[in-house]
């Protein structure tokens, strides 16, 4: 912006002429008064102007930053109140999870050996009766079945 300085000429009784009556005379120095006033009033508002100038440029700056920043956050970004699928790249830092205030996932539970042996993810029937001959076989493949669950909430961090 370009630094302007507005100047008012002061004027006294001196300068004006001798056939100008006192009133007149009185009126023709408040006017210049006022001008100076207005000139002062005139500048401040330039300088004002000018540092306003300087801090929306600074803003600028700080928003087209921001802009940035944002645009890649929200590359990497989960609403809480989007309904359609989400994805995220990268860790998420969370003590537990609630889906309609019920908690589905918290931290993980510690202190469970792992399990060694086959593990069964085949299908089997719950309802199967079990006689003294076949007991022992029944019995394998519910552990066996456990195994593979245990495994299953082991390799998705639930328990350590």
């Amino acid at each position: 912006m370009a630094d302007i300085q507005i100047m008012a000429t002061r004027i006294d009784a001196m300068m004006l002429p001798a056939n100008f009556s006192r009133a007149y005379q009185m009126y023709v120095i408040q006017q210049s008064t006022d001008m100076q006033k207005i000139a002062g009033q005139a500048n401040s508002a330039s300088s004002t102007a000018e540092s306003a100038e300087e801090a929306n440029a600074l803003q600028d700056e700080q928003i087209a930053a921001q802009g940035e920043t944002l645009s890649g956050i929200a590359k990497d970004y989960l609403s809480k109140s989007a309904t359609s699928m989400q994805s995220l790249a990268g860790p998420l830092e969370a003590t537990s999870f609630y889906v309609n205030g019920v908690k589905v996932l918290g931290a993980r539970v510690m202190g469970f050996s792992n399990s060694v042996g086959t593990a069964y993810r085949g299908e089997f029937d719950a309802d199967t009766e079990f006689s003294n001959d076949t007991l022992a076989a029944g019995l394998k493949e519910a552990r066996q079945r456990i195994k593979a669950l245990e495994d299953a909430i082991r390799n998705h961090g639930l328990i350590g």
